[in-house]
Parts: structure tokens; C-alpha cells; sequence
């Protein structure tokens, strides 16, 4: 795997998991955070940065996604080529699945809330 690809991977996934803990800490983080005995404080001044950060996420893994399979073609064109790892396929699409989930975050939280005070 070449440096560019896994850090544009790493990239990703670091930022697809803040929007995703940007997202959740309005409610859910605090509620879950309370239910283990520690204080939510200040975790509710992370929300504005939800969608900046879902966004970053969101272009950080396509170009990832796009980084990867340019070099991916290039190597079936050329055989003295390296293909690209095994690994960037899985982190990229761990990494788009903390975007998505991030994404989904905001319309997700109220009937797990409800589901939670049951």
C-alpha cells in the first residue's frame, strides 16, 4: 500500500469517527457515558463540528476510494506494477461505514433514545 493511500484511509476513518462522536454527543454519548458513572461535561460543545467533519470524512474516504482504484487499474494495465495492499480496502470501508453512520446519526438518535428509556 502506498503512503498516500493509507493516509488518505487513515484520514478517513479518523475524521468519519469524529463526526461520528461529534454527532453523538448531544444525547446518546452523554446518556451512555452517565449509564457507566462518568460525567458528560462539555461533550455537547462538540456538536457544531458534526457536519464539517461528516463532510471532511466524506471526501477524505472518496478520495481514498478514488486514489485506490486509479492505482488499482494502473497495475492491471502495467505488470512490473505492485497492486495495492489488502489492507485499504478494509479500512476504507470502515471508514465509509463511520461516515454513514455519522450521517445517519442525527435522524437515528431519537428513537434509540426512546428505545433506551424503555
Amino acid at each position: 500500500m502506498r503512503a498516500t493511500d493509507k493516509g488518505l484511509a487513515t484520514l478517513g476513518a479518523v475524521t468519519g469517527f469524529g463526526g461520528l462522536v461529534a454527532g453523538a454527543a448531544c444525547c446518546l454519548l452523554p446518556l451512555a457515558l452517565a449509564g457507566i458513572g462518568i460525567g458528560a461535561g462539555g461533550l455537547a460543545r462538540l456538536t457544531p463540528f458534526h457536519a464539517p467533519l461528516s463532510v471532511l470524512a466524506l471526501l477524505a474516504v472518496a478520495a481514498g476510494w478514488y486514489l485506490h482504484l486509479r492505482r488499482r487499474r494502473a497495475c492491471l494495465a502495467d505488470a512490473n506494477c505492485e497492486a495495492p495492499g489488502g489492507a485499504t480496502p478494509i479500512i476504507l470501508a470502515a471508514a465509509a461505514a463511520m461516515v454513514v453512520l455519522s450521517a445517519l446519526l442525527p435522524s437515528i438518535e431519537a428513537p434509540l433514545m426512546r428505545l433506551l428509556a424503555h
